[in-house]
């Protein structure tokens, strides 16, 4: 019987496996990538296009999921569309095998058997044979950890060997970051005999004992860094043996990620070099005063037969070169691949001032896929953007202004991130992390407040983060390159890796800080450093001061041809090479400003904590560390930083997971019918686990305590006690309930005064309809598409659960919620009669906007389905009584009353969510019972779009063309009429920023 149903299994699996194969080439025989990934234990991403596809590719947030292949407990497969791309400039190329770099391969070729005696006369045979069609050759994307995979009992003969890429393509190229990234070229029938050999059976560990996280199909754009050139300049190789200790592993991961650096900074100094070294009209004296030096002349050729680059010539008085600007000749004069961003077509022009060279720098040739072509006839869009007007202390600001960290490794963003979280001042600003594709599409400018930029940037992304600081923006740049683009003669050395100097600005003298591998200078102080230690220790005196001779004054033009006169001082420099290591630039015209730092502020100590030495040191300035960066914030970027120094008092070490702003989660309160509050925990009672009757949740755990119960501890964050028989102190319950004429909706309510988000109450339980969540702070509250809402004291937030029929009217036609509960919010007001004089209204899809221009709330809703059932789950919050980050409603109910000499009262927090509730139990009744026409005729007076003229793409990346606003659609969707009479739905492309920019016409399902 056991063998019977053993059979049966093994057919159903290999059936299985057959089916998803099948689907797999079919797939491929189209533009789409198929992607198979791991997540977390216990997590569940719904198949999110933006974890489907790798954070590497340029175009992962145009993905959307057209097909699931495979579904096994945390293992996920589809199939994405458009084709995922990758630009692999920065990407170094595998050596000849076999290697021990990055990782354990073996030789291409299989080594005949034969016998000890005999020589073998049989040709080698290849490794692996792929389709001679290269037209049938795929790419694929593989992610590693880089942590290796641990035995606890030793190797034995039931133990899983490591799958070996080697053995199912030609490796390409790698990189590595937080994981290790490889590139192989394969066909079909091994595309679809890796997938079987890993995902499908559930082998997930490649060579080194690597654990493979992802495989994705990619197209390529570009060529790797040739190992050979970056190679002379590696250190003697760690690495010489296939197994290693843990600490030679370290070591092998150090080497790696030097590489990587070296790799990065050929690509920088490629486009560099064409940028920047054009012969000049006339010879003009170096930048160095104390210097006589005579002139030189660079010659700057482009080949037309090879597209080549010649060395520049320097005169014989021209220093000596280090070899790693050996290096960088050898990378200069490698041809350039076709799909190369640079032309040798000058675009921007900058020039010092008396004694001062001219440098010129050039434009993309043409920008990436990803990015929109424009249309000869049409400006570039960045010339139609004004100066940005920046007031650093106006509450009219028309959103909460953003922070974005453009980071090329997820290390470097992570640390930023988390140390901006440490010093920002709450709930004024939101941080994210700004992705590549999201940058090209610039619909982040306008509410900008500081852009960070970390580690390289490729040529077109600079053009406009240039043009972002050019019409005023502030930018800071952490160990980057984009230095080049603003200063460009600012040239590049190289220093040691890793290395601990003393850095000295404003009052912090001396302060011991990692410094970037590479540091900058005004050219031609040196080309190349010492990397002995002799220069940090010839000097023992406090007072000693680099000679540093730089230009303060530069001119530059912007992407429009508008030319600005940029101020720059050296703020900070570091005392091991004597040079600069903090700069300022300002833009005398538009008031943009521009800070770049060589030591690394964002790093945490707790990165080198395998470093006993510098760990200890880098814990002892880790205080000072914070002070300086939050300095440059308020002084030189007009950002607002919070009092934290003073609370970390002195515990400053250790981890980046801390939250030293954290909250202790405060006692909720169950509040309702006591008939109705014991009906759902009836319900609950089978969620609920251990002797403390717990309910558990990915987020948050709930634990609702009768009289004879006891609460969680107040310092057991993890848990949110809630009382059943008790009532809020700072909520009325009588104002509530006596404003609420619902049935079911908001007739169930947990109050709490502080939690880390209300959806996180509702999220992944079955509750019942109409049970609502009224958080007064909120730690972690997030709206659409996961960006951060800010949850300051006074806003009013609520969470509400609904439970809909997919019979009924709205059930065949959910996304069209969204907009039921944003009227509901807006007309809450509008109908009311004191306060329909209040200018509040709906921008499309689901923000709330006072004025017509500022933004004072939004929702986001997320549906489950449940058998023939729907559970949405509603966030909503509107400012109510706080004047930051924009204006709320009893500001706005003030000047009223100061205006007209009228006395409206303001509004009770208990009384407009009680308001809100009822408009939304009324608005849900209207439309079940199918009266979709009055509820249209309500949203279109409450919304800001009536006629309006927006641009819109037909198809993805094709030229934006003007249409104009009439509607939306049953499901919610946008309604446009074009020029030539005719209408389209189109919805957005997906950017955080603006969901009015970036509008398309749908093409994929």
């Amino acid at each position: 019987m056991l063998t019977l149903y053993y059979a049966s299994a093994t057919f159903l699996q290999s059936f299985r496996i057959q089916k998803v194969c099948n689907k797999i080439a079919e797939h491929l025989a189209q533009p789409s990538s198929i992607s198979f990934y791991t997540l977390q234990a216990g997590s569940d991403d719904g198949f999110d296009p933006t974890s489907a596809s790798s954070e590497l590719c340029g175009n992962r947030n145009e993905a959307k999921v057209t097909d699931i292949l495979w579904l096994i407990r945390n293992q996920r497969g589809c199939c994405l569309r458009p084709i995922q791309t990758l630009e692999i400039t920065p990407w170094i190329s595998f050596p000849a095998a076999p290697s021990w770099l990055p990782f354990d391969y073996s030789a291409d070729t299989l080594t005949p058997v034969v016998s000890p005696s005999a020589e073998s006369t049989t040709p080698l045979k290849p490794r692996i044979l792929l389709s001679q069609d290269k037209s049938k050759h795929i790419q694929l994307l593989l992610e590693a950890k880089v942590q290796q995979t641990k035995s606890d009992e030793g190797p034995s003969a039931n133990e899983t060997l490591p799958v070996r890429l080697e053995d199912f393509g030609k490796l390409i190229a790698w990189k590595i970051d937080s994981h290790l990234a490889v590139l192989i070229e394969t066909d079909v029938e091994h595309f679809t005999q890796l997938l079987i050999t890993t995902f499908l059976k559930n082998n997930l560990c490649i060579n080194d004992q690597l654990p493979l996280m992802r495989i994705e199909s990619v197209q390529l754009k570009g060529q790797p860094q040739p190992f050979e050139l970056l190679a002379n300049h590696l250190k003697r190789q760690s690495r010489n043996s296939a197994k290693l200790t843990e600490d030679k592993w370290k070591k092998h991961l150090e080497d790696l990620r030097g590489l990587s650096v070296l790799a990065h900074q050929a690509t920088e100094f490629e486009h560099q070099k064409n940028r920047t070294e054009t012969k000049p009209k006339e010879a003009k004296p170096d930048l160095l005063a104390h210097e006589d030096q005579n002139q030189t002349q660079t010659e700057a050729n482009i080949q037309s037969q090879d597209k080549s680059i010649d060395v520049v010539k320097a005169s014989k008085t021209a220093p000596s070169l280090s070899p790693i600007d050996e290096q960088k000749k050898l990378v200069a004069k490698t041809p350039t691949p076709k799909s190369s961003p640079v032309s040798a077509v000058p675009l921007i022009e900058v020039s010092t001032n008396a004694a001062a060279k001219t440098f010129l720098a050039v434009k993309p040739q043409s920008p990436p896929a990803i990015q929109r072509a424009a249309s000869p006839a049409a400006p570039i869009a960045t010339n139609s953007r004004s100066t940005l007007k920046r007031q650093k202390q106006s509450l009219r600001a028309s959103k909460p202004l953003n922070i974005l960290v453009y980071s090329d490794s997820t290390t470097g963003r992570e640390s930023t991130l988390a140390t901006l979280q440490q010093l920002l001042e709450r709930n004024v600003y939101t941080v994210y992390p700004l992705l590549q594709q999201q940058a090209y599409q610039k619909h982040w400018l306008d509410q900008t407040a500081l852009l960070v930029v970390c580690g390289s940037v490729t040529p077109a992304i600079g053009q406009i983060f240039v043009d972002y600081f050019l019409q005023g923006g502030k930018v800071l740049g952490l160990c980057s390159d984009i230095l080049h683009f603003v200063l460009p003669n600012y040239r590049t050395a190289e220093v040691r890796e890793h290395e601990l100097v003393q850095f000295s600005y404003d009052k912090w003298q001396r302060v011991k800080m990692m410094h970037h591998i590479f540091c900058y200078q005004p050219s031609p102080v040196k080309k190349h450093f010492s990397t002995d230690s002799e220069e940090s220790s010839k000097s023992s005196s406090n007072s000693r001061k680099p000679a540093l001779v730089c230009p303060r004054s530069m001119e530059i033009k912007d992407l429009s041809g508008h030319e600005h006169r940029l101020d720059v001082q050296v703020l900070g420099f570091e005392e091991t090479w004597n040079t600069p290591s903090l700069l300022l630039a300002n833009s005398l015209q538009s008031g943009g400003t521009a800070v770049f730092s060589q030591v690394h502020l964002e790093t945490n100590p707790i990165e080198f904590e395998s470093d006993e030495l510098k760990f200890e040191i880098l814990k002892q300035s880790e205080r000072t560390r914070l002070e300086i960066f939050a300095d440059i914030l308020q002084k030189h970027l007009d950002v607002q930083v919070a009092k934290v120094i003073e609370e970390l008092d002195g515990k400053t070490e250790i981890s980046q997971q801390q939250n030293y702003r954290g909250e202790i989660y405060q006692r909720a309160f169950f509040l309702g019918r006591h008939e109705s509050k014991f009906e759902l925990l009836e319900k609950l009672g089978l969620r609920c686990s251990g002797a403390d009757n717990v309910i558990a949740t990915p987020k948050l755990a709930l634990k609702f305590c009768g009289k004879d119960d006891t609460a969680p501890m107040a310092n057991n964050t993890n848990v949110l006690p809630i009382l059943i028989h008790s009532c809020p102190d700072d909520f009325s319950t009588v104002d509530y309930f006596d404003h609420l004429t619902t049935e079911h909706i908001g007739r169930l309510v947990i109050y709490a005064p502080i939690i880390s988000s209300s959806m996180h109450v509702i999220n992944n339980l079955e509750l019942i309809h109409g049970l609502a969540v009224l958080p007064l702070r909120q730690t972690e509250g997030v709206g659409r598409s996961q960006n951060q809402w800010i949850s300051p004291l006074g806003c009013a937030m609520f969470s509400l659960q609904l439970h809909l029929s997919m019979d009924s009217s709205l059930g065949s036609r959910l996304p069209l919620l969204q907009h039921i509960i944003g009227a509901a919010i807006v007309n809450s007001l509008r109908s009311h009669k004191l306060y329909r004089v209040l200018d509040i209204a709906l921008k499309w899809p689901n923000d709330i906007y006072a004025n017509g221009d500022i933004k004072i709330g939004g929702l986001i809703v997320n549906t489950t389905l449940l058998g023939s059932q729907a559970i949405v789950n509603i966030g909503g919050g509107i400012n109510l009584n706080n004047s930051n980050p924009t204006v709320c409603i009893n500001d706005m109910i003030k000047e009223f009353n100061e205006r007209s000499l009228e006395k409206l009262p303001l509004l009770k927090y208990e009384e407009f969510i009680a308001l809100i509730f009822n408009e939304i139990e009324r608005l849900l009744a209207d439309v079940q019972n199918g009266d979709f026409d009055s509820f249209y005729t309500l949203y279109y007076s409450l919304w800001l779009h009536s006629d309006q003229i927006i641009k819109i793409c037909l198809v993805k990346n094709e030229n934006e063309k003007e249409a104009k606003i009439i509607g939306i659609d049953e499901f919610g969707f946008l309604r446009v009429k074009l020029p030539n009479g005719k209408e389209e739905t189109v919805q957005p492309d997906g950017n955080s920023f603006d969901m009015l920019k970036g509008l398309i016409v749908p093409k994929y399902n």
